[in-house]
């Protein structure tokens, strides 16, 4: 069986994929999995080439096949200047726990959604 090590601290993203790659084969490990703590500056001008410097550092590391993902959030009728964009996780410089980052989105969603609605898209790389 083939081992790659997905470049995240992401548990949900691990989990979304962990199955469907061992159907064919290919066991997913994690940074957790191999006692790896990987803090990279995600500085990319979108989400490829956030997930790119993920999984070339983490090959760096480990010197064993990498993959790494990035998302980005985008909400309809929410200012540019409060957009999640590549930064979904981290808000004025702080980074959100899931509880907070619910609180964070609902408020959001109540103050410009309608009927506490919100179009949204979210981007992979």
């Amino acid at each position: 069986m083939k081992k790659i090590i997905f470049a995240t601290n992401n548990p949900s993203k691990i989990k979304r994929f962990k199955d469907k790659l061992k159907e064919n084969d290919i066991e997913l490990l994690s940074l957790k999995d191999m006692n790896i703590s990987l803090n990279v500056l995600e500085n990319g001008n979108d989400t490829i080439e956030n997930a790119l410097i993920k999984a070339r550092e983490c090959y760096k590391i480990t010197n064993l096949p990498s993959i790494g993902m990035d998302d980005s959030l985008y909400l309809e009728g929410v200012p540019d200047n409060l957009q999640p964009g590549l930064f979904v996780r981290r808000v004025n410089g702080k980074t959100l726990t899931d509880e907070e980052m619910i609180d964070y989105y609902t408020n959001l969603v109540k103050k410009y959604g309608i009927n506490n609605k919100i179009n949204c898209k979210w981007i992979y790389g």
